[in-house]
């Protein structure tokens, strides 16, 4: 069986460029253009699911995290962007964890899936994990 969605792990692709929102010809409201191919897909393949969509708390990723501590400071070297020292010992490189994809936009991508499953009246496949309360 053919299934067609965003999975969680995937959306900051799907979502990656400001261009994703346009303006449909018919009205005024925003049309998510993953949102109008995932339709498309799924009207042409008349025997496929929605799916696999859902919400992902446990997939974090890490992100360098640029830093100084309190007591020192740093400043940018305009001609080779480096970072000149002020004082000895003030750059702190550190990485930080953060969700792949913010909850946010996972349940709102998660709700258009699924009303677009209800209205072309297609069963889902869904993927829940570490997303509850």
């Amino acid at each position: 069986v053919k299934c067609y969605g965003i999975h969680p792990w995937y959306l900051n692709e799907a979502l990656s460029d400001e261009e994703q929102t346009k303006t449909s010809d018919d009205d005024d409201e925003p049309t998510e253009l993953w949102l109008k191919e995932l339709r498309d897909r799924l009207v042409e393949n008349p025997d496929a699911i929605v799916g696999e969509i859902g919400l992902d708390g446990a997939r974090w990723v890490e992100v360098d995290d640029y830093g100084k501590d309190n007591q020192h400071s740093t400043q940018h070297n305009n001609n080779d962007n480096a970072l000149v020292n002020t004082k000895e010992d003030t750059t702190i490189w550190k990485k930080r964890r953060t969700l792949a994809c913010p909850m946010e936009l996972q349940k709102r991508a998660f709700e258009q899936q699924l009303q677009l499953a209800a209205e072309l009246k297609r069963p889902v496949s869904i993927h829940i994990v570490r997303a509850w309360g």
